[in-house]
């Protein structure tokens, strides 16, 4: 298997255990150790873009914010934003980069955050993407901030 192959099938199963309604507290390191490798597999791809790290940042973000560690979900959601600012990656990207920031927020920010993301939202090319952004802002919307886990 390549990298690129490799940083996918990682991605995918971490992504599984994302969409899982309870997981286990195996399951959260798994997941957070499998997002780990997907971003240093595509670190190690020849053919790794700024789109593909920002993605990778953008899936540590969500782990973290589901293993209730705001400080680790805030560094990767912000280096997301960081690389699809510096880059000029498409707005569906840099929509969700601060869609992470909205979900790892502890403060006030949240709001600024989420309006960021829904600002960007009709720049969004493909309706089905920008359906999923607004889903999942309102999806945040509707739940208390993060809290940290004990």
């Amino acid at each position: 298997m390549t990298h690129r192959e490799l940083a996918a099938q990682c991605f995918n199963t971490a992504w599984d255990l994302i969409e899982k309604p309870v997981r286990t507290p195996e399951e959260i390191d798994q997941m957070v150790d499998l997002a780990h490798a997907s971003r240093w597999h595509w670190t190690q791809a020849r053919d790794c873009t700024p789109l593909n790290l920002a993605v990778a940042a953008w899936q540590l973000s969500r782990v973290y914010a589901l293993a209730g560690v705001p400080s680790e979900a805030t560094r990767h959601a912000q280096a997301s934003l960081q690389l699809c600012e510096a880059h000029g990656l498409p707005p569906f990207y840099e929509a969700y980069a601060y869609e992470a920031l909205a979900r790892a927020a502890q403060d006030g920010e949240r709001d600024q955050y989420l309006a960021a993301a829904r600002d960007l939202a009709p720049r969004v090319e493909k309706e089905r993407d920008r359906a999923l952004l607004l889903k999942d802002l309102d999806d945040i919307a509707n739940v208390g901030p993060l809290t940290p886990s004990s």
